[in-house]
């Protein structure tokens, strides 16, 4: 399987709410860049803490609706640059999420080892911002 294929099936189980499918190509020890300016910014060591500071509080914690949706896979060998966009609404505010993203992931033997994110963190911030 290519690494463009592995890394879109992880937005394919993102999609459908499957955790385990989400995580299933990562390595136990991936190492995990999210945007600083995010609330839940920073480097993430490991499944558990990717699971715990990532995805767990983005439907319990921010948002009644949230995409990840993936327009371009641009395949550089062992990097692969996912271009696309958040969607969604927030919980507390009802303002809506609608920022471009582009993901960096590198993957040794078929495994996702590391994860970068870039996106336009002003746009997620001010979704979740009480007035």
């Amino acid at each position: 399987m290519s690494n463009v294929a592995i890394v879109r099936r992880s937005y394919v189980a993102f999609a459908a709410d499957d955790m385990d499918g989400v995580v299933g190509d990562m390595h136990p020890d991936i190492v995990w860049h999210q945007a600083q300016g995010l609330p839940h910014g920073g480097v993430y060591h490991g499944l558990a803490e990717v699971r715990r500071n990532v995805f767990d509080p983005l439907d319990r914690d921010w948002w009644s609706e949230f995409t990840a949706e993936p327009d371009e896979f641009l395949d550089a060998g062992d990097e692969i640059m996912v271009l696309g966009r958040y969607r969604g609404v927030a919980k507390e505010t009802g303002k809506k999420l609608d920022v471009p993203f582009v993901h960096v992931w590198t993957l040794r033997d078929g495994k996702a080892v590391r994860f970068r994110q870039f996106l336009d963190t002003a746009g997620w911030v001010e979704a979740l911002r009480v007035d």
